[in-house]
């Protein structure tokens, strides 16, 4: 008789270019000592980078494929097919047809979280309190809807994302979620407030999902799996680590948590600048080796087991 099939949660957090290539390189290195191909996780939870990242999982590249595109190394032709189309705007270069702008992009809300002290979240009010961006990120909807089309993968993923006017949190692909394509869930997530324009979605506007958590573990909570895996970039800064652990108790107790955090010579990598894409190759590359050499230690040993179980359920 077959065992049963292992749920296995991969949480990809938030993290600008060096978390897209952390996500890669702890991917990879899983993939390589488990034997884990995250394409088969029952649950994919992204946030900003780990959008992207769970998107181009969703869309059918392994840990080896996203890893070797952030790198420069050749492609699976079949993953070569499917990465052509992600495109990640310059966060530098602000489009030209929009107006500069000093003014807050959400007063009203800024009025109503001072009139309600409940919802005097730092983040949402930093979002609310900065002009709107001015980079465009349409080119990478369009990239993503090449490959998804209109619809919505069946296997389940959740992008995260913050409606700027309200403050409201929305996972899209989740349960009672507005309906919506990929291409601009993900743009969603991804737009970082006072950098990129707000993505406008049946009248509301959208900004980064990390301006609210930069992993919303609690989503988790009623959602019964064996083991997630949670990949957290930010906690490069040790206040996020602090707030991620924190998070981690909204998992349920029977679900076992994996959680990889930047440390060591990819800590050093990726200094203190997220945004800096310029080292996104040696980046993956470090998140890799430190990753496999963490695959090691004792504390991991559970994981091991299940990634193997569930490795051996594909």
């Amino acid at each position: 008789m077959k065992p049963p099939t292992l749920r296995v949660g991969l949480v990809l957090g938030a993290g600008g270019p060096l978390g897209h290539a952390y996500h890669a390189g702890v991917l990879r290195a899983i993939e390589h000592a488990h034997g884990w191909d995250p394409r088969s996780a029952h649950l994919i939870v992204g946030t900003s980078a780990g959008a992207q990242v769970g998107a181009l999982i969703r869309a059918g590249l392994s840990g080896k494929d996203l890893a070797a595109r952030v790198s420069g190394e050749a492609l699976h032709p079949d993953a070569h097919a499917i990465a052509q189309h992600y495109v990640r705007p310059d966060h530098r270069k602000a489009d030209p047809s929009l107006p500069k702008s000093r003014m807050p992009a959400a007063p009203r809300f800024l009025l109503q979280a001072l009139q309600s002290p409940k919802n005097l979240r730092p983040g949402r009010l930093v979002s609310a309190l900065l002009p709107e961006g001015r980079v465009n990120l349409n080119e990478q909807a369009v990239g993503l809807r090449r490959v998804f089309g209109e619809t919505w993968p069946d296997e389940h993923l959740w992008i995260t994302a913050v409606h700027l006017d309200t403050g409201d949190r929305v996972a899209f692909g989740a349960p009672g979620a507005p309906d919506i394509d990929v291409g601009t869930a993900v743009t969603c997530s991804g737009a970082v407030p006072g950098v990129h324009m707000p993505v406008r979605f049946r009248g509301r506007r959208y900004v980064d999902g990390g301006v609210a958590s930069a992993t919303h573990l609690d989503l988790l909570a009623n959602h019964p799996l064996d083991l997630v895996v949670v990949s957290s970039p930010l906690s490069m800064f040790g206040p996020m680590g602090t707030l991620v652990r924190s998070e981690m108790r909204h998992v349920p107790k029977t679900t076992a948590v994996a959680l990889f955090e930047p440390h060591g010579d990819a800590l050093q990598a990726m200094g203190r600048n997220p945004m800096a894409i310029e080292r996104s190759s040696r980046v993956a590359q470090l998140a890799c080796e430190t990753t496999l050499r963490e695959l090691e230690r004792a504390d991991k040993k559970a994981l091991s087991t299940l990634l193997r179980s569930s490795a051996g359920d594909t």
